[in-house]
Parts: C-alpha cells; structure tokens; sequence
C-alpha cells in the first residue's frame, strides 16, 4: 500500500513538472540593437526606483532628453540629493532633484520611439529620438 503511494505520489509530480515546462513562456532577454546604437537618438537607464515602474520610466525619459539636449546645443545641469535613514527594521527614502536647462534658440522635441526592461538587471531602457 505505502509502495503504491509513493509510486503515485512520483508519477503525479512527474506529469506536474512535464505540464510546467510545456507551458512556461520563453522570455527574449536579448538586448535590443539600439541600446548601443541608437542613431540619431539616445538611448538611456534606470534602475528600479521606490516609487514604482512609472516612477522609473520617468528618470530614464529624463535622462535620455537631458542627453538629447546636451547634444543638441542645450546646456544642461542636474542636481539630485537623496537620503536614507535607517532605525531598526524600517527605513525612510527622501530625494530631491533639480534640473535646469538653457536654451539658446532651439527647441528641443523628441519622442520614446522604444522600451525595454532587463529582467536580469532591472533596468529599464528608453530610445528616444528627436521629432523632425
């Protein structure tokens, strides 16, 4: 009886994990051409951010049209301070950030032509090229 059980308990899990496998989704972690060759564009990161996905799209579109601006002619100057204060089993995140751009006759417009997330890293990618 307690063989039969076993034998049982063996064929179950096996099917189980054959099941699994059929029907896990294959992730394209391949790293998009346009990261490192972004053309006209620029391409631009960032890491996970504590308030959340949005939150780190955001910073990496801001990076990259900082970028954009910079190659364009734009002066660009960033400042970004942040706090952590740990006590005991909780912690208390605070930053500011600041960013100033002088523009001497041109216009900078651009658009988020892609995004890609790493799952490895957690980096969130943004391609962003300028509107013509």
């Amino acid at each position: 009886m307690h063989r039969r059980l076993v034998m049982a308990l063996v064929a179950a899990t096996s099917l189980g994990l054959a099941g699994c496998v059929s029907t896990a989704k294959k992730e394209t972690s391949s790293r998009p051409a346009w990261i490192s060759e972004p053309g006209d564009g620029v391409s631009a990161a960032a890491g996970e951010h504590i308030n959340g996905r949005v939150a780190q799209e955001e910073l990496a579109i801001a990076r990259a049209r900082d970028e954009l601006a910079r190659r364009m002619g734009v002066r660009v100057s960033n400042v970004m301070s942040s706090e952590l204060t740990v006590a005991g089993q909780s912690a208390v995140s605070s930053a500011q950030s600041q960013s100033t751009q002088q523009v001497t006759g041109a216009e900078v417009r651009a658009s988020v032509k892609a995004k890609w997330l790493d799952t490895s890293s957690g980096l969130l990618w943004v391609w962003l090229v300028p509107v013509k």
